[in-house]
């Protein structure tokens, strides 16, 4: 190499060694995985939270109609099915997640509340076991001035990685959200 050609070289290396015009795009660069990472994590769990909030407002207003006998006679019989049920929580539900198959109910009653809380299932009960069972639907709303439980649930997956922090159920894979219940049906019916 001619020395006219080296110090040309040398020129151009000393002068991009003082240049900083592209070390904004490097420093960017390192830290934008992390940020839209956290960023995504951030409005997931809002999202994830806001679901659990439409969840429990749609389990309040199902529960009314059993409270207030829309859903059994006076003396217990059961005058819209589990499926109708259902339905009614979805109709609220559905606008967020896609409630086919994916939201349980579990409806359930007893003469007192110290009874109803010793057979009232664990909201993480509700739904698909951990094992992959299907989960038993209960459905039984009750006659007037029973003590009564609504429980809907939904399994949230996480769409980020390394969200199992939030998770609380197989082994954090996911979380079951849950909207409850917990009343004592009024004097309906004659």
């Amino acid at each position: 190499m001619s020395a006219s050609r080296q110090s040309w070289f040398a020129r151009k290396l000393a002068r991009l060694r003082k240049s900083d015009s592209g070390a904004t795009a490097v420093e960017f660069a390192l830290v934008a995985g992390p940020f839209f990472y956290v960023l995504g994590c951030i409005c997931e769990t809002g999202l994830m939270l806001f679901t659990e909030y439409v969840i429990q407002n749609s389990v309040q207003e199902a529960a009314r109609m059993v409270r207030t006998g829309q859903v059994s006679a006076a003396d217990g019989s059961v005058t819209m099915t589990s499926t109708d049920f259902k339905k009614r929580i979805c109709e609220e539900v559905g606008v967020i997640i896609d409630c086919t198959g994916k939201v349980n109910i579990y409806v359930n009653n007893s003469d007192t509340f110290a009874h109803l809380t010793t057979t009232m299932a664990d909201p993480l009960a509700v739904g698909q076991g951990a094992n992959g069972s299907a989960y038993t639907t209960v459905y039984s709303p009750g006659g007037q001035l029973r003590a009564a439980t609504v429980i809907a649930t939904y399994d949230w997956d996480f769409a980020f990685p390394f969200m199992s922090f939030l998770g609380n159920f197989r082994n954090g894979e996911i979380r079951r959200i849950y909207g409850l219940a917990i009343f004592r049906n009024e004097p309906f019916g004659s």
